[in-house]
């Protein structure tokens, strides 16, 4: 190649010059010039692939759930909800009645948790532990047909065995499995008091593991579901049906999203959620008004703000149905944030 290089100089300078010229220099001085423009170019990709690692560590340290050497990490007791008034037992009428209570206690299932999603109302009350170690959900409920209307939430083949009869802190249940890659997910139902019915969804073992776990959680407290805000505008003959709340073990964010659902008599009723955001505060304003709040349609069934370090959406179809904009808009338009996001015992 390099040759070939030598006769088109020399060609081309005799050309121009009219005589015979020596191109030998020249060429040296093009292929040292060659030489350090290709280890300038080695150093312009070897930068810019540093620059892109930076980048990509950045945005892995914030994805939720990814946390950074400097986010402290919270007992696991964080995952818990505000203790509530409690005589002792639980009634069957009680159980999903009332949206602001939960009438179990789970401290069995915190190991290995860094997630715990509360919710309550609707006939129903549940917990899911999530984490890299663990993964558990309980449901407590009026009518086993709860039970079964409820969406399994934990992976598995979809392939359950037979189910067989055990025993939960001595009253009557049956269990089964479904396999899950080298695990097993195990279900175990029961009634822990004439009138009730509760499941417990777990990765076990054996069926002794699960039926074990499940006889630890118990029914002699209280708790409450909290969301750190309100909704203070309510439609006529509208009501709170239901909450859920996800809280986290982290320190810095421990909050990470709350809902509460808003219904009425005619089988109407409307999901407003609260999801934690650092940058909450970037988001672009709405052309649409909602009290002292500017919304913005986010597709033709969701209403969305920003309020302090939260999105706030209203949705109107798919978690919602029958309410118009219009009363989102006023519903939104009473929403009340809590001082402390941190705080649930405030809330």
């Amino acid at each position: 190649m390099f040759s070939d290089l030598d006769e088109q100089l020399a060609t081309t300078l005799r050309h121009r010059a009219g005589g015979d010229i020596d191109p030998t220099p020249i060429v040296q001085q093009a292929r040292h010039r060659g030489r350090r423009l290709r280890l300038r170019r080695r150093g312009l990709i070897a930068g810019g692939v540093a620059a892109v690692c930076v980048a990509l560590t950045s945005v892995v340290l914030a994805i939720p759930g990814v946390r950074s050497t400097d986010d402290p990490i919270m007992p696991a007791a964080a995952l818990m909800l505000p203790e509530a008034q409690s005589n002792g037992t639980v009634r069957p009428e009680e159980v999903g009645a009332d949206p602001a209570t939960v009438h179990f206690t789970t401290d069995a299932l915190l190991s290995g948790a860094d997630f715990a999603t509360w919710r309550t109302g609707r006939g129903i009350e549940s917990v899911e532990f999530r984490g890299p170690s663990g993964q558990a959900r309980f449901a407590l409920a009026r009518t086993e047909a709860l039970l079964n209307g409820l969406q399994q939430t934990l992976s598995s083949a979809g392939r359950p065995q037979a189910r067989t009869e055990v025993r939960v802190g001595g009253r009557a249940g049956v269990a089964w499995f479904d396999p899950s890659g080298d695990r097993k997910l195990w279900f175990v139902r029961w009634q822990p008091a004439d009138g009730l019915w509760a499941q417990l969804d777990i990765y076990a073992t054996t069926r002794d593991d699960a039926t074990g776990t499940a006889s630890r959680v118990r029914f002699d407290g209280a708790h409450r579901c909290v969301v750190p805000f309100r909704l203070e505008s309510l439609p006529p003959d509208g009501r709170l049906l239901e909450c859920s709340v996800t809280l986290g073990r982290s320190a810095r964010d421990s909050f990470v999203d709350g809902s509460l659902v808003v219904g009425d008599g005619s089988g109407r009723w409307l999901t407003v959620r609260a999801q934690f955001s650092p940058a909450g505060d970037d988001a672009r304003p709405g052309d649409l008004v909602a009290g002292p709040y500017r919304v913005h349609r986010q597709g033709s069934d969701v209403l969305k703000m920003v309020v302090k370090s939260c999105h706030v959406e209203a949705f109107l179809k798919g978690w919602g149905n029958g309410y118009t904009e219009a009363e989102g808009l006023a519903i939104l338009g009473g929403y009340q944030p809590a001082r402390d996001l941190d705080r649930p015992d405030t809330w």
